[in-house]
């Protein structure tokens, strides 16, 4: 039996037509499309910028099966060819000549007075309270209180997710083959009243990261965002955010490079 693809774009008019033209490679090479995504699919085709393919995998869960990504966007980190690189990725992919790259995901368990939630994330979590309240939280770092910060927030990202969000609040820039969570302060005050640290807190991700609200803070309103997804929670007692099992799976061509990606993209 032919592997089974499943192709994914936004509605952009450049990804509906690299979409009709990989629709048509795929069916000359014997390839089954399908139309609907599930599990048991062979192979995921991703069309759009890091915007779309960020909500092709929350969409669908974090998929298993491997991910091509075709960018039709702007930067493209995730993206590894473009439009037209498509049949040649197509075929290294057929032919075994190809890497893939794992990504390692996030997890937030969100504890209320009232239930529990799970969130998770790519590239970062984004703590932070409602409006324009300065947030006030009791960090730890698995048993140990490390500080109570005071400022706009806590941005916990990945790995991948280093070149993000965590970039433009001065971050570190990581290597995706490394196995940690970063700590990111957002806004961090420094005053008389108020001392907090101002340089990112790299650590690994076999660590358990507890963030609990005090004093003004305490059992309020956090914001949670995730990838750029923003949910409300009220009456929070802690969020730990620890390593999701929920890896992706992005094929990339043999002699992909990513320091090489990562200057042509962003320094």
């Amino acid at each position: 039996m032919s592997l089974s693809v499943y192709v994914y774009r936004n509605n952009k008019d450049l990804s509906i037509e690299v979409a009709d033209r990989i629709n048509s490679i795929l069916e000359n090479k014997d390839l089954r499309v399908v139309n609907q995504y599930s599990t048991s699919i062979d192979l995921l085709i991703c069309i759009g910028g890091d915007g779309t393919f960020l909500s092709f995998v929350h969409r669908y869960g974090f998929p298993q099966a491997p991910i091509i990504s075709i960018n039709t966007g702007h930067l493209g980190f995730f993206q590894e060819a473009n439009p037209d690189e498509a049949e040649k990725i197509i075929d290294c992919y057929l032919a075994g000549n190809y890497k893939i790259q794992t990504i390692k995901t996030i997890e937030a368990i969100i504890d209320t007075t009232k239930d529990t939630y799970h969130r998770y994330g790519i590239n970062e979590l984004m703590i932070r309270g409602p409006f324009s309240h300065v947030s006030q939280y009791r960090v730890s770092i698995t048993d140990t209180v490390i500080e109570d910060f005071s400022g706009d927030g806590l941005l916990i990202s990945t790995p991948v997710g280093s070149t993000a969000y965590n970039y433009s609040l001065g971050g570190s820039l990581v290597s995706p083959e490394l196995d940690l969570l970063q700590i990111t302060p957002v806004a961090p005050m420094n005053t008389n009243a108020y001392r907090c640290f101002h340089s990112s807190i790299i650590l690994p991700s076999d660590e358990i990261i507890t963030v609990r609200g005090i004093n003004r803070s305490e059992k309020g309103t956090i914001i949670l965002s995730f990838d750029g997804r923003a949910h409300e929670f009220n009456n929070v007692k802690k969020i730990t955010i620890r390593k999701s099992c929920n890896d992706i799976h992005l094929v990339r061509f043999a002699d992909y490079d990513y320091w090489k990606k990562l200057k042509g993209k962003l320094i």
